[in-house]
């Protein structure tokens, strides 16, 4: 056992290296050079999937329709999924305060297929203009988001991402706290890896593409089957074109939206998050999985120990240095963002990072999860 553990150890922490280095060079590079704008206003269509959001579809269109981009250069597109709430009926209500705003109810779906990438498919195909903006209907961004957004579109650029983050309350419980830090560090870790030209993840809360690039790639055909997606594999399909991906690294760019409201609906999430991993190229995959080895490693090594203490030294060892990149990686992240984090919460994150990964990934693979009042199951469940 020790001398499998030992081999899987090494390979993983150099697939977990490998990739940490990658982001932690592209934040140093995202610190040091400035961005390429350009002062182009071309049109814009922001599209919004929305189902059963009434407590928080109005504040959202109320964000958006309060942008300091041109009005007659844009237009916000709602598609309706299907809503037993008053969601649709809100959106109703203020499209007669604002001409810009057009609702589509998307009544009837193909069940083989994810039901948000039909919704925003159907409302992409229906803008107008020459970028698409996507965000939730649960987010409240800034009045200069599409601003920082669409100035980041040079010439050769086809797709920006910018971030979302959790907004907690003053007296949120702890387990959000931790939830929100390790959220924003994802948001870092993709931000980077995108400035050192590898494109991995990003949020369909604060994304933006052409609509030549989407049209290009066939929008969402090939991963509209998963349910989850409709922003990575996205950028997946976007990473093999000749068009240039790069982030809008500013804090108008990062959209607030809400956390799980308990512990389930996070158990949900990371389930729906998790479910995503058969989809990813042959390559993403190998480095996926070589991450997944190592948390394992780091979280069975402890049980590992009591039959064989030899293994002490070198999993402190490889502790250490999942620490000592992790501390890096988030510290540069929030200086670039003019964030902050607490060096204890990181701490208590880090202890529990590594075991509450390999559960989720597991779970997103072969179990069940709910969305949006909803059951689906993952690939590798509905075919066991």
């Amino acid at each position: 056992m020790s001398d499998l553990w030992y081999t899987a150890v090494i390979i993983g922490a150099a697939c977990y290296a490998y990739l940490l280095v990658r982001i932690i060079r592209g934040l140093r590079r995202l610190r040091r050079i400035a961005p390429k704008l350009s002062s182009d206003q071309p049109t814009v269509s922001v599209v919004i999937a929305a189902r059963n959001e009434e407590k928080e579809i109005r504040r959202t269109i109320e964000a958006v329709t309060s942008q300091d981009y041109p009005s007659h250069l844009t237009e916000i597109i709602v598609v309706n999924d299907r809503s037993t709430d008053r969601t649709a009926a809100i959106v109703t209500e203020l499209c007669k305060l604002h001409p810009h705003l057009h609702l589509l109810n998307q009544t009837e779906i193909d069940q083989s297929l994810s039901p948000k990438k039909q919704a925003m498919g159907r409302g992409i195909r229906s803008a107008k203009g020459d970028i698409i903006v996507t965000t939730d209907a649960d987010c409240q961004p800034s009045t200069g988001w599409l601003t920082s957004m669409v100035q980041h579109f040079t010439a050769e650029v086809g797709m920006v991402t910018g971030r979302a983050r959790f907004y907690i309350e003053p007296d949120a419980p702890y387990w959000q706290i931790l939830q929100a830090l390790d959220f924003h560090s994802q948001g870092y870790a993709a931000t980077g890896l995108i400035a050192d030209d590898l494109p991995f993840s990003c949020s369909g809360a604060s994304l933006a593409f052409r609509r030549q690039l989407f049209d290009e790639i066939k929008g969402y055909d090939g991963v509209d089957k998963l349910i989850s997606g409709d922003d990575e594999l996205l950028l997946a399909k976007a990473a093999h074109t000749d068009w240039k991906i790069v982030n809008a690294a500013t804090s108008a760019a990062v959209v607030p939206t809400r956390p799980p409201a308990t512990l389930r609906e996070l158990w949900m999430q990371r389930i729906r998050w998790g479910s995503k991993g058969l989809y990813y190229n042959n390559t993403r995959k190998l480095v996926l999985a070589g991450i997944f080895l190592f948390l394992l490693c780091l979280t069975s090594g402890p049980a590992i120990m009591i039959s064989n203490s030899d293994i002490r030294t070198l999993w402190i060892a490889f502790a250490l240095l999942k620490v000592s990149l992790d501390l890096a990686a988030t510290w540069l992240g929030t200086r670039i963002y003019g964030e902050t984090f607490n060096i204890i919460d990181f701490c208590v994150l880090e202890i529990l990072h590594a075991p509450a990964m390999v559960v989720f990934a597991i779970a997103g693979h072969f179990m069940s999860f709910e969305w949006k009042g909803q059951s689906f199951r993952s690939r590798a469940s509905s075919t066991s």
